[in-house]
C-alpha cells in the first residue's frame, strides 16, 4: 500500500493541506503546509451582484403580463460553484506537485467531493490513497488523524 505523505481537506470555500510525518513512538503527526480561503465562496450572492432574480421581466410585453426570471439565480449559483471548485482543484494540483512525495489523501463534503475530483488531472487523482466524504476543514490536526484509515496503526 502506498503511504500517505499529504492530507488535503476542503469544503466549498476553504482548503488545508497537512504534511504527514511519522514519529516512531507516537504515530503520525500532521503539520500545516498551506491554508487557503476563497472569499467568493463566503457571503450571499445578493451582496456580490447588483441584479437580483426577478428584476428582468420575461414574457409577452404586448399583453402586459410578465413572469419573473428566477432561473437566473440558479445559473449564477452553479457558475459560482464551478469557479470555486476549479480554484480549489488548481490549488490542490499546486500543493500535490510541491509537497506530495508519494500518495495523498483527500477529504471534502459529499456535494463538493466529486466536483473537485473531476477537475483534477488524472496523474494527480491517481495518486490518491484515501477518500473521505466529510467536512473536516475545521477539525484540529490531532483529531484529523482518526478520520483517515491510512494513518491508523494496525
Amino acid at each position: 500500500m502506498v503511504s500517505t505523505s499529504l492530507i488535503i481537506v476542503a469544503d466549498r470555500g476553504s482548503l488545508k493541506a497537512y504534511r504527514v510525518q511519522a514519529t516512531p513512538t507516537r504515530g503520525p503527526s500532521l503539520h500545516l503546509v498551506q491554508a487557503f480561503d476563497l472569499t467568493d465562496a463566503h457571503g450571499r450572492l445578493l451582496d456580490k451582484v447588483t441584479d437580483q432574480a426577478g428584476r428582468f421581466p420575461v414574457g409577452d410585453a404586448s399583453s402586459g403580463r410578465h413572469m419573473n426570471a428566477v432561473a437566473e439565480r440558479t445559473q449564477l449559483d452553479a457558475e459560482n460553484d464551478r469557479r470555486i471548485f476549479k480554484q480549489l482543484a488548481e490549488r490542490i494540483v499546486e500543493i500535490v506537485k510541491g509537497e506530495g512525495e508519494s500518495g495523498w489523501s483527500f477529504a471534502a463534503p459529499a456535494p463538493s467531493h466529486k466536483a473537485i475530483l473531476d477537475l483534477l488531472p488524472a496523474n494527480i487523482r491517481d495518486r490518491i490513497v484515501e477518500y473521505v466524504k466529510s467536512d473536516l476543514v475545521k477539525i484540529e490536526p490531532t483529531k484529523l488523524i482518526a478520520h483517515f484509515r491510512s494513518l491508523q496503526s494496525d
